[in-house]
């Protein structure tokens, strides 16, 4: 089944760029550029999806909202005095941002107007992270704190001293964990106790990072390697020369099939990579479906999945003309009701979906069981290399 996907990336030299991918017979992908936006006065740091609204922050203090399904500016947001550090959508209601002059905004869609501002942080704030739940928040500042937010109220929960300069912070799909990356190594905390539960070193300075499933974490960085590390496990699931430059961006969605995941991976020479995985099967190596060269510095990505509209069969202008009112009619009912199917489709596709990411999961957890009964797993990290 064929689906529309875009890409979207922001770059050093203040473009916002769009590249849709389109599906050829042999299942690989090709991507193509659909529009560049020039708006910003400064190089875009962070460009985030929320339904089919794409905001972008740029070094010029400055956040810009299009309406991606019109290619249309709807809106500028000019609450900052510094450069825009982060910003993530939760749902289809609230926008998120965080900047340099260290506050933390929350913005209304529609009106685009601050709702709420969060101060706290001495100094920037260096990432930002909305709880699956959107009852709390966790932020990072260049005064190496860590500050846990309760949105309900408004107002901070409690402050972390953090040891060392942190880079980014990320929830797990279900929120019973976070992520706080600090260079080479990451460090896992739970929810349950606020405390660090192990910390991972892989080396080299990590500078992307996203979920693929709520153990699972796929990791690149200066190494241009990309690496799947089971978390719950501390094993190595493999790892594949990706790019021929520092990976940049990390973002996972689902694949056409239901046991399979597609990773979108972009480099800071400009590449941007599709990839399929499998997900009854991680440790097999990757299959490249498509890329492109950008020929930009890229620095932030996203990705677009715009809803299914079913395509018409017939010219409603000619319709007009020549077709009665109880054709037409008819012609409407059989066109809502293919649109009601694969809606259907589409819904029964994603619980199929969920249903063999939990068989994959549940595989793992036998191969763990299998591994420390038959090599007696050791606390130190085990190696799985792709042959």
């Amino acid at each position: 089944m064929k689906r529309k996907l875009q890409i979207i990336v922001g770059t050093n030299e203040e473009f916002v760029l769009g590249y849709d991918v389109t599906h050829k017979e042999d299942r690989r992908v090709s991507l193509h550029q659909i529009f560049a936006d020039h708006s910003h006065n400064g190089s875009v740091r962070q460009v985030a999806v929320g339904g089919k609204i794409l905001a972008s922050g740029a070094a010029d203090e400055m956040i810009r909202v299009f309406n991606l399904a019109t290619r249309t500016e709807v809106g500028i947001i000019m609450e900052h005095q510094g450069t825009i550090s982060s910003l993530s959508f939760h749902g289809a209601t609230h926008l998120f941002s965080a900047a340099e002059d260290g506050n933390i905004c929350i913005y209304k869609q529609g009106k685009w107007q601050c709702e709420k501002t969060l101060r706290g942080h001495r100094g920037g704030v260096v990432d930002l992270a909305v709880h699956p739940s959107g009852k709390m928040a966790l932020s990072i500042g260049r005064d190496n704190t860590l500050r846990t937010w309760n949105l309900i109220k408004g107002r901070k929960a409690y402050i972390t001293k953090l040891k060392g300069a942190a880079d980014s912070v990320h929830w797990s799909p279900k929120g019973m964990q976070y992520l706080i990356v600090k260079g080479s190594c990451v460090d896992i905390y739970e929810v349950a106790t606020g405390h660090v539960e192990h910390s991972i070193d892989f080396k080299e300075h990590i500078s992307a990072l996203t979920f693929v499933t709520d153990d699972i974490i796929a990791v690149g960085g200066e190494g241009k390697n990309i690496c799947l590390y089971d978390i719950a496990t501390k094993i190595e699931m493999g790892q594949w020369t990706a790019h021929a430059s520092r990976v940049k961006c990390l973002c996972t969605l689902p694949g056409i099939a239901a046991e399979e995941l597609w990773l979108v991976s972009a480099s800071s020479d400009g590449i941007i990579k599709v990839w399929s995985l499998e997900l009854l099967s991680l440790c097999s190596e990757p299959k490249l479906l498509g890329e492109v060269n950008t020929t930009c510095r890229i620095i932030c990505m996203d990705v677009y999945l715009p809803p299914y509209t079913p395509a018409l069969d017939t010219d409603p202008a000619g319709l007009d003309e020549f077709a009665s009112s109880e054709e037409e009619k008819e012609i409407k009912e059989e066109e809502e009701d293919e649109g009601k199917d694969k809606e259907e489709e589409e819904e029964d596709k994603k619980q199929q979906y969920e249903e063999i990411k939990k068989k994959a999961e549940f595989n793992l957890k036998l191969e763990r069981k299998k591994h420390k009964s038959s090599q007696g797993l050791s606390s130190k990290t085990k190696k799985i290399k792709f042959k």
